[in-house]
């Protein structure tokens, strides 16, 4: 059989438009599912828990945030006001909440629980970027000290509850392959970072926990952390001091949502949070008074210091008792 060169073009076109439209019945009816599937899953309220602790007036505290959120997921957004942390981190876990602004170590325990939860933002409390830093300290010698020169010293730290005095960089310096329990012949207490800096100083022990920012200017002990209180409180010898470790950085604080939630919810919500202190200060502050800085973004990956505290791996390692 022979075909014309005009019968074969037109063979081809007619090809191409069955093609096409066949293509395009498919994109449509796909991107129906994909609405449908959105709308459905879809809530008709989001549920914000925000923790209370001794602040009685908190629900009149954070009412500008409430309706600022309103707004940005173009949804009624009803507040439950929660006694602890803990109860925030069991609301989340449970499925009580959708939203709830945790510390970096209440994000760490409901993930946990669950892995139900995934961050969004996190605050700082200046224009550096929004991270801080677990250290370890010890007194300046002619030359620079490494964890190796502190073998079989006295190393200062916080209770067993303290995130940045005790479990994270307990467990980060154990990520790093120093056990601190052999590699430091003793692990004193101390009622505070700062007083941990000052038995430096008076010889009690060899090196001590702190944290930092670890931003702005080292004489002034930076802008935030032991370094700094121990500056602002007017005792000499920060310039007798050096940091010899450093855990990896730690948001500040963690803006936490249900991974059930929808994903054009969940991108609207990270926008809007991060365009808050321009575009409403008021309801920034609402939410995050003790951290003016702004919104940065972060993911699960951010709170990794943090997340090493509850693995199997270092259970023995931050429980005296384990021991």
């Amino acid at each position: 059989m022979r075909v014309s060169s005009e019968g074969y073009v037109g063979i081809v076109a007619l090809v191409k438009i069955w093609a096409l439209t066949a293509l395009t019945i498919l994109m449509a009816a796909g991107l129906s599912r994909a609405i449908a599937q959105d709308n459905a899953a879809s809530p008709e309220r989001l549920r914000l828990g925000v923790v209370v602790a001794a602040d009685e007036g908190t629900r009149d505290r954070v009412e500008p945030f409430r309706l600022a959120l309103e707004e940005i997921a173009d949804l009624p957004v009803d507040l439950f006001l929660l006694d602890t942390m803990g109860d925030a981190v069991e609301a989340l876990a449970d499925g009580r909440i959708d939203y709830a602004r945790l510390s970096p170590s209440a994000y760490a325990a409901v993930h946990q629980l669950c892995t139900c939860v995934e961050p969004m933002v996190t605050a700082g409390p200046d224009d550096f970027p929004a991270r801080f830093y677990a250290i370890l300290v010890a007194r300046r010698g002619e030359e620079k000290q490494t964890l190796a020169d502190l073998k079989g010293t006295r190393l200062a730290v916080g209770g067993t509850h303290a995130v940045a005095g005790y479990r994270v960089p307990l467990a980060n310096l154990a990520a790093d392959g120093i056990n601190a329990r052999s590699h430091f012949s003793t692990l004193v207490e101390v009622e505070d970072p700062v007083e941990g800096l000052r038995a430096v100083l008076d010889g009690r022990v060899n090196a001590s926990l702190a944290w930092s920012t670890l931003a702005g200017e080292a004489k002034n002990g930076y802008t935030a952390g032991t370094l700094n209180d121990f500056y602002v409180s007017g005792a000499r010898g920060l310039d007798d001091l050096e940091i010899v470790w450093r855990s990896p950085p730690i948001p500040y604080s963690a803006h936490t949502l249900r991974k059930d939630l929808p994903d054009p919810l969940k991108r609207r919500l990270r926008a809007g949070l991060m365009d808050l202190r321009r575009e409403a200060p008021d309801a920034y502050l609402a939410i995050e008074p003790d951290l003016p800085g702004g919104f940065e973004p972060v993911v699960h990956a951010d709170y990794r210091p943090v997340l090493r505290t509850y693995e199997d791996e270092f259970a023995a390692l931050l429980d005296p008792a384990g021991q």
